[in-house]
């Protein structure tokens, strides 16, 4: 499955669930891109904090956290969450995000091509 059927999923999903997915006024676009912004940053956070338990485990003494292996199957699911939120940003831009990836790729390997070896 491409990225783009599973974008399309996501976003069929959304409008089943009654998540605002099509907008009448920019207005109404740009307060849900601020609301979905949010949610990308809580799911980052969350991700992060996470993480941070994991590095505790490294360099604090007698910390009872997670190990990164027991942690790597709820990262990975925040990092889904953050996946589909950007779907959903790219959606409300009229984006493909398929294709942006693809451009950007492209731009990075011109600008970082002196890294190569």
């Amino acid at each position: 499955m491409q990225l783009s059927e599973i974008i399309e999923q996501q976003i069929a999903a959304d409008t089943r669930r009654g998540f605002q997915t099509s907008f009448g006024s920019d207005r109404e676009r740009q307060d849900q891109l601020m609301r979905d912004l949010v949610g990308l940053v809580g799911e980052v956070g969350e991700f992060a904090d996470l993480l941070k338990k994991v590095g505790l485990v490294f360099s604090t003494p007698d910390y009872k956290g997670p190990t990164l292996a027991d942690a790597e199957p709820q990262l990975r699911s925040e990092l889904a969450d953050v996946a589909i939120y950007l779907f959903r940003l790219s959606v409300i831009l009229n984006g493909d995000l398929e294709d942006d990836i693809i451009k950007k790729m492209k731009t990075n390997d011109l600008r970082y091509q002196y890294l190569e070896k």
